[in-house]
């Protein structure tokens, strides 16, 4: 790892998520809720007592949604000493401080699911390709991957990609299909991560965003013919195993 990496993820929460997202509570965790519901419940197995992984877990936001949606074998880890402390400080406990190689080397235990957000593009592609045959011989027999990524085709995906300098590539529907064949993997299925509809605010939202997809499919038609796209700032892909 390049040095700057090693100085900038010890000071992760505090040089970078404080600044954007402020000071975390279990409140503010919890707030994030309707969105976690929306995106990933569908993707996660239906067994509540499944093995689940979450690598680069931060604080343990995510891990700590699980438990509450009732998924009792959940871990996180991360390489972040000071978000791992910082989640313990919350009563989050099942998550812990490794290098996510180190962990799925020296680890014997097989996941059902295994989630990563906001954490491939932080690689190289030589070490995402390491990363993901990893997860895929750590998965079960019929285990999913699930990732969230900046979407190279988002019409804003530039404040995502670029906000961050420990950022090395962006993604889309394609370049997914191509590395996780490549890694052993059956397929992937990507989906957006717009606005979500849970209150009257996000809700005019959502239907404005879908607006203006129409519009973005539209002229995309005209220029190329095809007018499918993922154009939020993010994509999350589900990968079978």
């Amino acid at each position: 790892m390049e040095k700057f990496k090693e100085i900038i993820y010890k000071n992760y929460l505090s040089t970078h998520n404080k600044n954007l997202y402020g000071d975390r509570t279990i409140a503010s965790l919890e707030i994030s809720f309707p969105v976690l519901d929306y995106n990933y419940i569908k993707h996660l197995p239906a067994d509540k007592n499944a093995a689940i992984l979450d690598i680069g877990c931060g604080d343990g936001g995510f891990v700590y949604w699980l438990t509450k949606s009732g998924f009792t074998n959940a871990l996180g880890i991360d390489i972040s000493q000071e978000q791992i402390d910082k989640g313990n400080q919350l009563g989050i406990t099942n998550i812990k401080c490794i290098d996510l190689i180190d962990f799925f080397n020296t680890s014997n235990q097989k996941f059902d699911f295994i989630i990563a957000r906001d954490v491939i593009e932080h690689f190289t592609r030589n070490e995402v390709f390491e990363i993901l045959t990893l997860i895929h011989k750590n998965l079960k027999e019929d285990g999913r991957f699930v990732m969230q990524v900046p979407n190279g085709q988002g019409i804003y995906f530039g404040s995502v990609f670029y906000g961050d300098y420990t950022h090395e590539m962006a993604y889309t529907v394609s370049s997914v299909n191509q590395v996780i064949l490549n890694c052993g993997y059956r397929k992937s299925t990507c989906y957006p991560t717009g606005p979500v509809p849970y209150s009257l605010k996000s809700s005019i939202r959502f239907l404005l965003w879908n607006m203006k997809v129409a519009r973005l499919k539209f002229w995309k038609m005209i220029e190329t013919g095809n007018p499918t796209g993922i154009f939020t700032q993010n994509l999350i892909a589900v990968i079978d195993k």
